[in-house]
Parts: C-alpha cells; structure tokens; sequence
C-alpha cells in the first residue's frame, strides 16, 4: 500500500512538472492575452459571463476557458492545453504528457484569448499559477465566508489575490468587486488600472434600480457614463455580479 502511494506522488509530480512546461512553452509560443478570474467563490459563474461576452464579440474558436473544474496546478495545465484528466491511469497520463507535448511543439492554432479560473486555498498556490500564466487582467469576486471556509482560510485566500494583484502589469486592469471591502482594499496593492463594480454608488460600474419579477431581474446598470436596463434570466446578487463583470471585460477589451 505504501509503495502504491508513493508511485503515485512521484507519478503526480512528473505530471506537474511536464504539464506546467508544456503549458509555459505553448502560451510562450502563441501569446494571447489572458483574463484571469479568482475569489472564494462565484468565480465559475463570473467566468461563463466572460466566456459568453468575449466568444459573442470574437467568436467562438478565438475565446478559450477553463472545463468542467479545471483551475489547480494540474487542472490549469489541462484547460490550457485543452486536455481531459487521465483520473488514476498511469497510462493514460504518459498518453497525455505525449499529446501535451505534441500541441506545445506544433499546435498552429491557439485561441486569442483566455479566461482562466484560478483556484487557490493554500500558501503558495497563487505564486505557482502565476508561474505559468501571466494575465493582463483579473477579475477578483469575493473574499467572503461559507460553510467551507473558516477566518483563518479567508485570510490565506486574502494573502494569495494580494499577490495576484501584485503581479499584474501598469498596462493590466484590476477588476474589484467594490462591495467587499476585503476585495476592495486591494486596489492599494496593484500597480495595474482599477476598475470596481457593484451596487456601491462609488463603483466605476454600477447596478441600481434592483427589480424581481416571473422571468429574473431586472436592473440599470451604469458605465462610463452610460446607463442602460437589463434584464437577466437567472435570480440572485451573484449573477448580477457575474454579468457586471463580465460586460466591464467586454466593454475594456
């Protein structure tokens, strides 16, 4: 039994080691410019609205994101790579490592942009992303609790999208949900532009005017000195912010 775990350890960090360079030669190689989107929670949400907004304006084949939950240091590789899990094979991972290493050589053809979700619970987790990706813009949704997360993670999440804010470039945007004030403190961290969004009145973009009815919600949302009525198919705070921030990308790129 423990040697069976030890092979799997060393397996994993074969894998970890090829896909993460695999993954830096072929962003190295085609260079599209990358969205990333972190936070406690909301993030797969906040990344459809992207997905959806960006393929709407360039296309479907042009806008790549992350599958299913891919968005750790293993998953992160796959979603760029565009490659399923091998689970527990050890063969189907060598097939894998074969085929990433095929696409990082010789894939011609490679999205424009990608929309990358980052999942971090633990020290270190974001430096290791970053190490592989370098987004232009990010897009942080919350730093807020649940039933899955205690003070002390929310802390350690904190520390990881300051570093995140950190390393984006003075040309790069950061994207700030302006009602968490835990989010909204970052922006004393980045040297990158900052944009906010939310239902605060001090948000850059803005959603007033709040209203449920039979079909979803209805709201005005107000952005660069434009104001314009929506209507979404879905209930609840959280996709309002989804939307919001996704039309800011939209709206930037």
């Amino acid at each position: 039994m423990l040697e069976k775990n030890a092979m799997k350890k060393i397996l994993k960090k074969i894998v970890q080691f090829h896909l993460k360079l695999f993954t830096k030669i072929t962003l190295w190689r085609h260079r599209p410019f990358i969205v990333a989107v972190a936070g406690s929670t909301n993030k797969t949400t906040t990344k459809d609205y992207i997905l959806k907004f960006l393929r709407e304006k360039y296309g479907e084949k042009e806008v790549r994101g992350n599958p299913k939950s891919y968005n750790t240091e293993i998953g992160l590789p796959l979603a760029i790579l565009y490659l399923d899990s091998g689970e527990s094979s050890m063969l189907r991972w060598l097939k894998i490592l074969v085929q990433a290493k095929m696409r990082a050589l010789f894939l011609r053809k490679f999205p424009k942009k990608l929309v990358l979700e980052l999942g971090v619970e633990e020290k270190g987790d974001m430096e290791y992303l970053l190490e592989m990706v370098h987004p232009e813009m990010a897009i942080v949704t919350n730093i807020e609790g649940s039933y899955t997360y205690s003070n002390s993670s929310l802390e350690k999440i904190f520390e990881e999208m300051k570093f995140l804010a950190k390393e984006l470039p003075a040309k790069g945007y950061l994207l700030l949900n302006s009602d968490d004030e835990r989010v909204k403190s970052l922006a004393g961290f980045s040297k990158a532009k900052i944009v906010t969004y939310g239902f605060a009145e001090d948000a850059d973009a803005r959603a007033e005017d709040l209203k449920t009815d039979a079909q979803g919600q209805i709201f005005n949302f107000v952005f660069q000195g434009k104001k314009e009525s929506i209507r979404i198919k879905k209930y609840g705070r959280t996709n309002i912010y989804a939307w919001m921030a996704a039309k800011v990308v939209k709206n930037i790129l």
